[in-house]
């Protein structure tokens, strides 16, 4: 799980206004407050019906994952912006 951490933590460098906490033994990425990412043993993403497990693959599916529920969470001033 940890190249599965690094490679998310690589992703949300280019997303603004993302923050990492750790709460009750979880690691979680938010975005104005809002959670779009939880890893805990296992890693999930905020998706459109709710939260859904990251999905395997290469880097470029992380990220684009990561991405998306960042965009999910974001406040609208932020997706307006410019977001990523």
């Amino acid at each position: 799980m940890t190249e599965t951490l690094d490679r998310i933590r690589e992703a949300v460098k280019v997303l603004p206004a993302v923050e990492e906490r750790q709460e009750h033994g979880t690691t979680v990425f938010l975005v104005e407050g809002e959670a779009f990412v939880r890893v805990d043993g296992a890693a999930a993403v905020r998706g459109d019906d709710g939260w859904v497990a990251l999905p395997y693959g290469d880097g470029t599916v992380i990220d684009d994952a990561v991405a998306h529920a960042w965009e999910l969470a974001a406040p609208r001033g932020l997706l307006e912006a410019g977001g990523r």
